[in-house]
């Protein structure tokens, strides 16, 4: 009984420290597949998502709310990470957000589903930063299945995977797939 209770704890802590019991951690920051139906995707075809330049996580003040951002420009978190402001200077340059939610709750370690749904725990979904007319523009992928996982978290880095896409059978295709392994800050607000 001993070896058992000890076993459950020990296999316990290990999940605690990986964030899934023995997964470990992508060696970097890859997108293995990015598409869009959309007509502001295609207007900066094709894109180079083979090498990832830049790339970083930021948190919401709350907690309940992660953006993963993985680029083929060099931009600091800061911008990587920011709505208001694209950095992007010219068509071949983008930003793949992964955006993780859980409702109320704090964002932990675990499995996020596009089929949760918009404020529902462990929800993910997928937007392109793209360069488009003066200020550039965000594209929702519409991504409906799929997951996100986050491996392993702590106060300065986040690692972990993701395979998101429209329904099947949908008449507007849209998918992001690939690895994170970047640092991670929280924001002021």
């Amino acid at each position: 009984m001993r070896k058992t209770i000890l076993m459950v704890l020990l296999t316990f802590v290990l999940f605690l420290f990986t964030g899934s019991a023995g997964e470990d951690c992508p060696k970097g920051n890859v997108i293995t597949k990015m598409d869009s139906g959309s007509s502001s995707f295609k207007a900066v075809q094709p894109l180079d998502f083979s090498t990832i330049k830049s790339a970083g996580a930021m948190l919401n003040k709350a907690g309940t709310k992660l953006s993963v951002s993985l680029s083929n420009a060099d931009f600091p978190i800061s911008k990587l990470s920011n709505d208001f402001i694209l950095p992007i200077k010219s068509k071949d340059q983008f930003i793949a957000e992964i955006e993780f939610a859980n409702g109320k709750d704090k964002i932990v370690p675990g499995t996020y589903k596009a089929s949760s749904g918009y404020g529902k725990p462990f929800w993910s979904y997928a937007e392109i930063k793209l360069h488009k007319g003066e200020k550039g523009v965000i594209v929702s992928l519409g991504v409906r299945e799929g997951t996100a996982t986050i491996i392993k978290m702590t106060d300065t880095m986040i690692c972990g995977k993701f395979d998101l896409r429209t329904k099947t059978g949908s008449n507007v295709k849209g998918i992001l797939s690939g690895e994170f392994n970047c640092p991670l800050k929280k924001s002021r607000w």
